[in-house]
């Protein structure tokens, strides 16, 4: 009887373990890295500007702007990704669906940069980044790794017209307010 509790026991154990890794697949592949600097000054205004000439160079587009969504700065909720090639990807879960984000590093006294800006594809829910891609091979360095994360910028692009002005529409106050007016309807039929 002991046996078979025992057999029992480890059979859960190592099946929770295999599901709870976060796959690959699971956060929708990697996000592309686009570029990487140090900032003397960071500052959100300092990273906004250089994400946004960084995008606009390198996509040859004049047109592009960004807005910092949300700067989060716990720097906490990466995991690594369980990858049989790779062991420098890692993933977290995102507040909002950017189309762009910074990740600021203290790096240590390394001759790694300490600002580094992704393009979000895949699932845009997640954050998933490859350190080999960016060009740091984290087995090299001993003063630098995920915990050095300061924050993470959130970034959407809103192209604009020639006009200057963002083509993204702003709601009209009609248009919120016929909202408002469905879901207080739907409220009332329940």
């Amino acid at each position: 009887m002991k046996l078979t509790t025992i057999l029992a026991f480890t059979a859960t154990l190592v099946s929770s373990s295999h599901t709870s890794a976060t796959l690959l697949t699971d956060v929708g592949g990697v996000d592309q890295f686009i570029a990487s600097t140090t900032l003397s000054k960071s500052g959100d205004a300092t990273e906004l500007n250089w994400a946004q000439e960084t995008l606009r160079k390198e996509l040859n587009d004049q047109s592009i702007t960004l807005t910092l969504d949300i700067k989060d700065e716990s720097g906490t909720g990466w995991t690594l990704i369980d990858d049989p090639v790779e062991n420098d990807i890692y993933s977290t879960q995102f507040d909002i669906n950017p189309s762009y984000f910074l990740l600021k590093f203290g790096t240590g006294g390394t001759d790694i940069a300490s600002h580094l800006l992704f393009k979000n594809v895949g699932d845009l829910s997640f954050g998933v980044i490859d350190f080999s891609a960016a060009g740091i091979d984290l087995s090299q360095y001993k003063n630098f790794s995920i915990g050095r994360l300061s924050h993470v910028d959130e970034f959407n692009a809103n192209p604009i017209d020639p006009q200057g002005t963002p083509t993204n529409p702003i709601p009209e106050p009609m248009t919120i307010s016929l909202f408002a007016l469905a879901l207080l309807g739907l409220s009332r039929r329940k």
